[in-house]
């Protein structure tokens, strides 16, 4: 039995979660694991979720995962359903069950420690969750194909970016009656990810489906210099705090790339799994190390070689 990992991220103690789903004949379930930091070690990554100490199962694909405080994290399945689950003396409890979209959840984020969380779905809507009273409290409606990615912004949650297979990039502000701004970026293939700087509010990175990126400015709206990196689609984007930007893609490749200027990229680092490259994420102990997951079955911690100067 084949599973396939969807997604994968630290939380501030560095245990990782993992969601994964898979096909027995016709019918897909999932699981969601974790594991311990103490224990990361000790855990081969060619091991299935279900293979896990601290793992649970669904009756539904599992899409997505993402952590909400050290405990608590929050996963998205094909079924539309957004659960909110506590992990705690080596027990799931789930805490929120909705079943509110109408189609697959393709994304969730939430700024970490905060009761704000907002998912997206294929039924081309964004709801709005109030965690601590357990309900959506708003929905937006701007998209005409399934959402490819939701992106909050890291220091006002207020902001945020989705991305969809309309070809649109909408700028989300949450607290204006008319919230939402599409960013124009002339390209023919369609958004599927996005960044936002970790030095810069008003820039922001794209990700699309033609395994091209571009620097969107805020400012001036518009998209600076586009490069070709992957293959085919990107799926994941993420910068750590040294401005280095880790992707990963349907090529099977994950790459680390630094800023060289506003027009240059110098790639770091490169793999490739067996499948798509699915998720990934930066280690928050260790500036140069990530980790990332795919369809594969397989998880795979990477260091990237840099020199680290000018005390950062």
């Amino acid at each position: 039995m084949k599973e396939f990992l969807g997604s994968i991220e630290y939380n501030k103690n560095g245990d990782i979660l993992i969601s994964s789903s898979c096909l027995t004949y016709q019918n897909w379930s999932g699981s969601y694991a974790v594991i311990d930091k103490q224990n990361l070690t000790k855990v081969d990554s060619n091991y299935l979720p279900s293979n896990l100490k601290f793992f649970d199962t669904t009756k539904s694909g599992v899409c997505t995962a993402r952590w909400v405080s050290n405990e608590k994290f929050l996963i998205g399945t094909d079924c539309g359903k957004v659960e909110l689950i506590k992990w705690n003396d080596e027990k799931f409890n789930i805490i929120m069950s909705k079943e509110e979209h109408d189609g697959l959840v393709t994304c969730i984020d939430r700024k970490f420690n905060s009761e704000k969380a907002v998912s997206g779905s294929s039924d081309c809507r964004i709801k709005i969750w109030d965690l601590n009273e357990a309900m959506s409290v708003r929905t937006f409606r701007g998209h005409d194909y399934p959402i490819t990615s939701l992106t909050l912004n890291h220091s006002d949650a207020s902001r945020m970016i989705s991305t969809s297979e309309d070809g649109k990039a909408v700028l989300w502000d949450m607290r204006k009656s008319k919230p939402g701004f599409n960013l124009r970026h002339g390209l023919k293939s369609y958004p599927t990810c996005s960044a936002w700087s970790t030095d810069n509010s008003d820039a922001i990175v794209l990700g699309f489906e033609t395994g091209h990126i571009g620097i969107y400015d805020l400012r001036n709206m518009s998209l600076g210099t586009v490069h070709k990196i992957h293959e085919r689609a990107i799926r994941q984007l993420k910068f750590n705090s040294l401005k280095l930007l880790s992707t990963a893609s349907d090529d099977s490749a994950s790459k680390v790339y630094q800023s060289v200027s506003d027009k240059s990229l110098k790639l770091l680092y490169s793999y490739n799994h067996r499948d798509y490259v699915t998720d990934l994420d930066w280690n928050p102990d260790d500036k140069l190390s990530y980790i990332t997951c795919s369809w594969d079955g397989t998880f795979k911690n990477h260091q990237v070689n840099f020199k680290i100067s000018n005390g950062i």
